[in-house]
């Protein structure tokens, strides 16, 4: 089977590798493609055209990927995920994609890509160890309430005093993701578990 995702973020943002990463430890026989769309204004306004061109590409389903709140482009307060669909629906509409259409389906992340890793502190924790040196992650609850999900994972890195004293999501996210020895935690959250189900169905 092969999937699509079009995902918010630059060409080469941590959603382009975490996400079919992360599919791939669901579905290992899955094909992957995806599709970067820098800001999410551009993500609603084209996912349509996009989701579009990837099912005649020859995948067999898409998931359109894509953060709360979005640390790029304009400021869009608390975010509104109602807004958020109504917009892709549309686009998708002009695209010539029923809402109905079961080979397309939305996955919205509580609040960003960095909820998902702070959920399990553990991968943090060994990724930001050494032989030399153990850190130790306090483990957080409910990391899709946190009100900036990227600045409580540099405040992660911060406190650390290990050899990264800055969380990068280009470099950081995908190798947190290595280090989770399973998704149990990730399990947790309602938004993953969404995302499993979605690319499962």
């Amino acid at each position: 089977m092969k999937i699509g995702f079009i995902v918010e973020c630059g060409p080469n943002g941590a959603e382009t590798v975490v996400i079919p990463y992360l599919a791939r430890q669901l579905a290992p026989e899955i094909e992957t493609d995806v599709v970067p769309l820098e800001k999410k204004p551009l993500l609603k306004k084209q996912c349509g055209a996009w989701a579009a061109q990837l099912l005649a590409s020859g995948c067999d389903k898409v998931l359109i990927v894509w953060d709360l709140l979005p640390d790029w482009g304009e400021f869009e307060g608390s975010g509104c995920l109602h807004v958020d669909r109504q917009e892709i629906f549309q686009s998708l509409n002009n695209a010539g994609i029923e809402e109905s259409d079961e080979r397309v389906h939305l996955v919205c992340i509580h609040k960003m890509l960095e909820a998902w890793l702070i959920a399990d502190e553990r991968a943090i924790a060994r990724f930001l160890s050494t032989a030399a040196r153990q850190v130790d992650v306090p483990r957080k609850k409910k990391t899709e309430s946190i009100r900036d999900p990227k600045s409580a994972m540099n405040e992660i890195f911060r406190k650390s005093h290990s050899r990264y004293n800055r969380y990068e999501d280009r470099l950081h996210a995908i190798e947190i993701v290595k280090h989770m020895q399973d998704l149990s935690r990730l399990g947790r959250l309602d938004t993953f578990r969404r995302f499993q189900a979605k690319l499962l169905s």
